[in-house]
């Protein structure tokens, strides 16, 4: 009898600024929207969540976050 064993790939989370000042800033998880919310803390506060989320299903998160001069800073779980 042979063990099926279940892994999951690595899960991209961005985290991308406002494309306008008045805009809100989106979490997309593996090219997918997942929200938009109203300041950078609350997206980074969703995408930790979600993040966690995929760690406890057994898979591995990488966050990015888009900074102001459009440069990307990335946080591996």
């Amino acid at each position: 009898m042979s063990e099926h064993v279940s892994t999951l790939s690595e899960v991209v989370i961005y985290i991308a600024a406002p494309a306008t000042v008045r805009g809100r800033w989106r979490v997309r998880s593996d090219g997918r929207p997942e929200k938009e919310v109203e300041s950078e803390h609350a997206a980074v506060a969703f995408a930790a969540e979600h993040a966690r989320m995929i760690e406890n299903a057994g898979g591995v998160a990488i966050v990015k976050i888009e900074r102001a001069d459009g440069s990307w800073e990335t946080f591996r779980t």
